[in-house]
């Protein structure tokens, strides 16, 4: 096997023990960003922590849904948790998505923008954020 070969499956399984041992974490690193991408207020970078936007570092429902996606990685594993959640997005989309729906539920917000979250969001109708560019 060649030396990079090597280095490559070295750093796989050292990312796979480094996800297994945050798997236990129940207190993710939350790094505060001026900007995140997408447009996004929030979101679980599994396994490394939850970015949250800088102007929504006091929003404690924006950061409790983000911990609803934590526990989901927790509770199925990081291979899993991936696939399922990219099927799901696929066959149903961001606000359909089973994930998200369980995420928004348990942090409290509205049931009318349980299943309808962008547009919410975009129209200052969410309970968690207001964000005319989300997800733009």
């Amino acid at each position: 096997m060649k030396l990079q070969t090597k280095l490559i499956a070295g750093g796989i399984v050292a990312f796979l023990i480094y996800a297994e041992k945050q798997r236990k974490n129940n207190n993710p690193k939350i790094f505060i960003r001026k900007k995140l991408i997408g447009g996004y207020n929030g979101y679980a970078a599994i396994p490394f922590g939850i970015f949250i936007k800088e102007s929504e570092k006091d929003n404690k429902m924006l950061i409790e849904h983000e911990m609803v996606h934590w526990r989901q990685f927790q509770r199925e594993g990081l291979i899993p948790f991936l696939i399922n959640y990219g099927l799901e997005a696929l066959k149903n989309g961001y606000d359909k998505n089973k994930y998200e729906i369980e995420a928004r539920e348990l942090s409290g917000e509205k049931k009318e923008c349980v299943t309808n979250y962008t547009e919410c969001i975009r129209l200052g109708l969410a309970e968690t954020v207001n964000n005319p560019q989300f997800r733009l």
